[in-house]
């Protein structure tokens, strides 16, 4: 606790953020939800406590709400006009919350038109509605899928390099499993759900929905996707959801599992519990020829509720602003190092700023970056989700045909539209 004082108070001095009112101003509180646990709060507050201090007229309070329950509380708090000034969460929730009426328009505050060139063009648009002329949200922190290995375990099964293609990945997966890995694939993030297999459908060129948001998963190349998914669990030993081991690292370091899929955030065990563990790495996801990789992104979207005061919502946008400077960036990386969490700023040229990422990870969170997607931004997807897994599940592990699952999912897609 003492390094983590030392260091909210050591960056604050530096951060350098001001906003615009009298020294005599009214004391203003805002509260802000986190969307996450204990760290990822600790993470923002060091954030806060850099805004409060230069602007001492203004108190942060930060407040972990868990991802569980976290969008309902944010609509609650919506519909009682009573709850937090700001909160984080998933990426689509502002466009669903924001066509709800609960959120304030981050383009009249002039956060949209800050954030904007300083965060890749698709991750701004992942949080902006289809031919929407609002900004609800803007993104607070990145989560970009991977593939994790261990090089020995790779070796020994006679794999010299990670897969890039589809077939690249299936004969590795084939020789892991020659060799007595016990789960050749694990996927950690997303474990057969619609996270899960969205890296996979754009990877193989197919997609949620087209340019115009009209429903595209159940054609051809969703059917082959979905078809190349379920064999990660029928023929290369990915558990389960619901009898999976979560321990992803330990059994990766112990060779029990060839090839994980999961999110930046994971490297995060590698440093805290297996810091003389060199031998892991990762690489993007594999494509199809023709295709790029297309990792997900996911993460947290920054919003204002409509219900807070103008004067607020004025300062509110200043400390949003105030999250995409180097100094708090910096600062937010040392406090979630200090934490065991790691967070990933939008803004991509800080990267460099969390400094427990080895150059190779890094390297592919870079490179991934440039043809990553975050999740759809049209009209219903929000809602839409868990009727998609539901419907993904039929296939993966029931009796429907990958054609009639897709169509399922689309039905449902195009319900909540």
């Amino acid at each position: 606790m003492k390094r983590l004082g030392a260091i909210l108070v050591a960056i604050s001095m530096i951060a350098g953020i001001v906003i615009n009112a009298p020294a005599n101003a009214a004391k203003q509180t805002l509260t802000v939800w986190a969307t996450g646990g204990d760290s990822d709060a600790a993470v923002l507050a060091a954030a806060a406590n850099a805004f409060e201090l230069t602007n001492p007229n203004v108190t942060v309070k930060v407040e972990a709400i868990s991802w569980g329950d976290g969008f309902a509380k944010v609509l609650a708090a919506a519909a009682a006009k009573k709850g937090p000034d700001i909160f984080t969460g998933g990426l689509s929730w502002g466009i669903s919350a924001g066509n709800k009426g609960a959120l304030a328009d981050l383009r009249k505050l002039g956060v949209a038109s800050y954030v904007q060139p300083q965060v890749p063009a698709k991750i701004f648009q992942a949080l902006v509605g289809y031919k929407s002329t609002k900004v609800y949200a803007v993104p607070f922190d990145l989560t970009l899928m991977m593939m994790f290995y261990d090089k020995n375990t790779m070796s020994k099964a006679g794999i010299t390099s990670a897969p890039k293609t589809v077939a690249e990945f299936n004969a590795a997966a084939e020789k892991l499993k020659a060799a007595g890995v016990k789960s050749p694939v694990y996927n950690e993030w997303g474990n057969a759900d619609w996270l899960g297999f969205f890296s996979w459908l754009y990877s193989m060129g197919g997609s949620l929905y087209d340019s115009t948001c009209q429903v595209s998963i159940n054609n051809a190349k969703g059917v082959a996707a979905l078809t190349q998914y379920k064999k990660l669990y029928s023929d290369y030993g990915a558990p389960k959801p619901g009898v999976a081991d979560w321990s992803m690292n330990d059994n990766i370091k112990k060779g029990n599992y060839g090839i994980g899929f999961s999110g930046n955030f994971q490297a995060s065990g590698y440093y805290t519990y297996y810091k003389d563990y060199k031998d892991w790495t990762v690489a993007p996801v594999p494509a199809e020829p023709g295709s790029k990789s297309v990792a997900f992104i996911g993460g947290r979207g920054i919003s204002i509720m409509g219900y807070t005061s103008p004067a607020k919502q004025k300062i509110a946008a200043d400390f949003i602003k105030s999250l995409y400077n180097f100094n708090v960036v910096k600062a937010m990386n040392q406090v979630g190092a200090a934490q065991n969490a790691i967070f990933l700023s939008p803004v991509i040229k800080y990267a460099d700023t969390i400094a427990i990422y080895p150059k190779d990870v890094l390297a592919t969170i870079k490179s991934q970056l440039g043809s990553a997607q975050g999740p759809p931004n049209c009209n219903g997807w929000e809602d839409a989700q868990n009727d998609v897994t539901t419907a993904l599940r039929e296939y993966l592990f029931g009796s429907a045909t990958a054609q009639a699952a897709l169509d399922q999912a689309a039905a449902a897609m195009k319900a909540k539209a």
